[in-house]
């Protein structure tokens, strides 16, 4: 059995002037998303904070909430964009997001439906800037640290067990491509079917060792 020795790289994508001009609507957009939901937590989580004795810093206690998860996000973009990401910060940003949505959610609390509005805004901010990151990634053509693309939603949905296995490949032997373990994991399976077809049902003791080499070694990457 021969694996592909294809090369799976891909070539960096070239910004046109419509690209230039989504991207300035797009972010313009997340300015005006955030913009909306920052005035309109700020006074409910002051008043939070006001009611649980912060005094005077009360005033200034939601404004560095939010100024730290747009820190946060800008450098984990900054750090994505030169190949160096660093992780912690944006699951520090998604911390700090959720905090400000469970201040937001005590301020209504019990109104279900006052908490579910207050949580609308920060989850959209948090899934454009998602975007952003995933654009920032592909643009800057990021193969290497650890940057490692998941599996597809719909392959879990359908072949759970499988797509199990694939996934625990692919982190156990830092196999970074979807598409590269996809194209192994066909390899393996058409290999696999060439042995059943020579052999018959009884392919695993009738193929001599040097067969089955290829897919012991396969489960290693």
């Amino acid at each position: 059995m021969e694996f592909s020795s294809r090369p799976f790289g891909r070539r960096p994508v070239e910004l046109t002037r419509t690209h230039r001009l989504l991207i300035g609507v797009v972010v313009a957009g997340a300015v005006i998303i955030a913009g909306i939901g920052f005035a309109g937590s700020y006074a409910a989580v002051r008043k939070l904070a006001e009611e649980k004795g912060f005094g005077n810093f009360s005033l200034v206690f939601p404004i560095g909430i939010d100024a730290g998860i747009c820190v946060l996000l800008a450098l984990d973009l900054l750090l994505t964009w030169i190949r160096i990401p660093f992780p912690l910060l944006r699951q520090a940003a998604w911390l700090l997001t959720a905090a400000t949505i469970a201040f937001n959610g005590a301020a209504a609390w019990p109104d279900p439906l006052g908490t579910a509005m207050h949580a609308v805004i920060p989850i959209l901010f948090v899934i454009s800037v998602e975007a952003a990151r995933h654009a920032v990634g592909r643009i800057a053509d990021i193969t290497a640290d650890k940057h490692m693309e998941g599996v597809r939603l719909t392959r879990w949905l359908l072949s759970p067990i499988p797509t199990f296995r694939l996934w625990r490949r692919m982190k156990l032997w830092e196999l970074r491509r979807y598409d590269q373990v996809i194209r192994l994991e066909q390899d393996r399976l058409i290999y696999q079917a060439r042995l059943q077809a020579r052999y018959g049902r009884a392919w695993r003791r009738k193929a001599p060792v040097e067969s089955l080499m290829p897919l012991r070694l396969a489960k290693f990457g």
